[in-house]
């Protein structure tokens, strides 16, 4: 497993969390027991909500902007940090994270969805809707975090009862549960309507912890996400459907639109409410989603503030961004005040760090208005679409980054381009991984990811974990119909 920082998993409920550092799915086939009570319910979903943010949160950030070529952990305790997140040297599967805590967080959330119909005093049946809903929402995030992580490799998706191996899919086929998934938790949001939700979520997501349907405009923001990403994990499974430098390929047209119906009816997509970021990091907002952190006795750590005295920004953003001008950069960057450690690869290395984790409270954005206005502009490039794109590309460019508007081509080429521009600024270091996803979406590693030259893997997938494989006999087996 990857070294970094330990971080303390909140003990912020009674169930004993199915969790551990040197586990795997085949393992997780205990379930324990959800108490059959309103507060044993709260006490759950704060545990399931807290377990999001433990250690395959920041291992999942290292890999999406060390393979985006964003930024890297520079800590002379550990390169691998460095050789294997930059695609210096394959990386070891017994290195691979990113892993055990998501299984562990989705197990849970069956727990927690088979003890609802035995709660005490019962819950109504549009307050058991929203209950699911919000439950079957956050295991799909989960997932989309493990399929943006391994891609190609693969994902296990866990069955309801643990009682054996989960079965392996391809990346294609894991989209299309996850999209599936979220609809369903959609439908049951819907259902709930105007009904409250009858747990306290964390103050990160206040925007949508009213009622069922205000989460699901959290739900619909996920769904816009995860349908872009089917519709490419579609057009890469089919013969010439992979995009290269001067063609889109062919992104499932289907899936696009309705991940741009899903997105469009998110009340956290608003081109109009786009504004400069308030210096000082994020902060909770009507068009935002955020992991909550704290120094609190218990809690835990904003694991990139534990960092930020080796977490460098490498020189591909300052040398291909408005460090002048754009409030972006202003807003998110300071001069590092740290020497450079691991000195043999400081070439890759700019002389600044992010400064929107500053303290160990800072939130970490899980979905927010400017990365949800450039997805949507991801989807009109899929559907060829590109004046459209462009705008919403220009909106955030001026609105956000206060630059004037840049001239786009009416071309696929020319507008991804500008597309990639814009993304790496405005959602580097941030949970969402989206350069990165858009650099393999794109079929771009060779172009973009070329740090060490010759001697580059272009790497954007991180192996299934050792452990896993292991457990299997050997081998990921996974379904591919």
């Amino acid at each position: 497993m990857k070294r970094i920082r330990p971080l303390a998993l909140a003990a912020l409920t009674s169930v004993a969390f199915a969790a551990c550092s040197d586990s795997n799915v085949p393992f997780f086939t205990a379930p324990t027991s959800v108490p059959n009570s309103p507060p044993g319910i709260q006490n759950a979903v704060t545990g399931l909500v807290s377990s999001m943010r433990g250690n395959d949160l920041f291992q999942f950030m290292v890999d999406l902007t060390g393979y985006a070529r964003d930024g890297a952990n520079y800590t002379n305790t550990e390169p691998r940090f460095i050789t294997y997140e930059l695609g210096l040297i394959a990386t070891d599967p017994a290195w691979s994270g990113a892993w055990d805590n998501f299984y562990s967080a989705i197990l849970f959330s069956h727990q927690i969805l088979a003890t609802l119909p035995s709660v005490q005093p019962a819950y109504s049946s549009a307050q058991v809707a929203a209950l699911t809903g919000v439950i079957q929402t956050l295991e799909a995030y989960n997932y989309m975090m493990l399929a943006e992580d391994h891609d190609t490799n693969g994902i296990a998706i866990q069955p309801a009862l643990a009682t054996s191996a989960p079965p392996g899919y391809c990346i294609k086929d894991g989209w299309k549960y996850i999209v599936a998934l979220l609809d369903s938790a959609n439908a049951q949001l819907m259902t709930a309507g105007a009904t409250p939700i009858p747990v306290k979520l964390p103050s990160g997501f206040s925007s949508v912890s009213a009622t069922g349907a205000s989460f699901s405009s959290f739900n619909r923001a996920l769904a816009g996400k995860a349908g872009l990403e089917l519709a490419y994990a579609i057009a890469r499974s089919t013969p010439g459907g992979t995009p290269d430098l001067t063609t889109g390929g062919a992104p499932d047209q289907a899936a696009l639109v309705r991940a741009d119906s899903a997105l469009t009816a998110s009340t956290l997509y608003s081109p109009a409410d786009l504004g400069p970021t308030p210096a000082g990091g994020f902060t909770a907002d009507a068009h935002s989603v955020l992991h909550n952190f704290s120094a609190v006795s218990g809690d835990v750590v904003n694991p990139m503030n534990a960092n930020i005295g080796t977490y460098v920004v490498l020189t591909t953003i300052p040398s291909s961004q408005d460090t002048i001008n754009d409030l972006r950069w202003k807003t998110k960057f300071i001069a590092n005040p740290n020497p450079i450690q691991e000195s043999g690869y400081a070439s890759a290395a700019s002389p600044y760090i992010y400064n929107m984790y500053s303290t160990p409270g800072a939130f970490i954005p899980i979905v927010r208005n400017e990365e949800l206005v450039l997805v949507r502009a991801q989807i009109q490039i899929g559907l060829t679409n590109y004046a459209t794109a462009a705008g919403l590309i220009n909106a955030v460019r001026q609105n956000v980054g206060g630059l004037p508007a840049a001239t786009i081509p009416n071309t696929y080429p020319g507008t991804r381009d500008a597309l990639l521009h814009e993304q790496q600024i405005s959602t580097a270091f941030e949970a969402s991984g989206d350069r990165m996803i858009s650099i393999r979406m794109y079929n771009l590693a060779v172009q973009l990811d070329t740090t060490w030259g010759a001697k580059d893997l272009h790497t954007t997938v991180n192996p299934i974990p050792f452990a896993e494989v292991a457990a299997r006999g050997g081998t990921f087996a996974k379904s591919c119909p």
